[in-house]
């Protein structure tokens, strides 16, 4: 009896530390909140997301190279929130299940479209940190387009009666529709924040994000590409 106790306590632990090692994984995209290391907050924003071993913003810095606008990157003060490369390859496919598409290659997408999104994804003048915004609930900005952000608090709470936190303080990004523009208020959340580098804060946008942000978009079909 003892001995199957036992066993029922180890597999209990097993369990447990799987179940936590597999949070962190889906949390934790590229350091942040899990422990950036000190090397990495005197580089530059555009030398920190290129130097990644894991090769999560290759496509981003290939828009920052084709828009020139790598010393935007670079500035001082600002918030960045970084696009992953699925996120940026949803916007190049434009995919639904429904229909099959090749991606559309960045160099044949209008630099101007590029530039006009990745403003989008750039606060001025401002470092957010996860930490202002939870008390702040949900506060606007003006992104480097100078549309309207929305920046939510979300998560952290609490078991009623006790102190145990039932969930990870987050946030969230949104971009508020504009008229004749963008087909919806783009929404999403945030898989990693508080990426500290010499010139900006950055939060990482969870995979399933776009970078297309809520704009409009044609069908690009694989005859467009070829």
């Amino acid at each position: 009896m003892k001995t199957n106790s036992f066993k029922i306590i180890i597999f209990s632990f097993a369990m447990a530390l799987i179940l936590s090692a597999c949070q962190k994984n889906e949390y934790y995209v590229d350091g942040g909140l899990s422990g950036q290391p000190e090397s990495e907050k005197s580089m530059t924003a555009y030398d920190f997301l290129a130097s990644r071993p894991n090769h999560l913003f290759d496509s981003l810095i290939k828009i920052i190279n084709l828009t020139n606008t790598k010393a935007l990157i670079n500035q001082q003060n600002i918030t960045i929130y970084a696009t992953p490369n699925d996120a940026i390859m949803r916007f190049q496919r434009r995919f639904t299940p429904s229909d099959r598409q090749a991606a559309r290659p960045l160099a044949k997408i209008g630099v101007d479209t590029l530039k006009m999104l990745l403003n989008r994804f750039i606060i001025p003048n401002a470092n957010v940190a996860l930490e202002e915004v939870i008390p702040d609930k949900i506060k606007y900005y003006k992104d480097n387009n100078t549309d309207s952000l929305l920046i939510y608090g979300v998560g952290g709470g609490f078991s009623p009666g006790s102190t145990l936190q039932t969930s990870a303080f987050s946030m969230e990004y949104e971009h508020r529709k504009i008229k004749l523009v963008d087909s919806v208020n783009y929404r999403c959340k945030i898989q990693t924040h508080n990426l500290i580098t010499a010139n900006a804060r950055i939060h990482v946008l969870e995979r399933a994000s776009s970078f297309s942000g809520g704009l409009k978009l044609k069908y690009f079909r694989i005859a467009d590409v070829n």
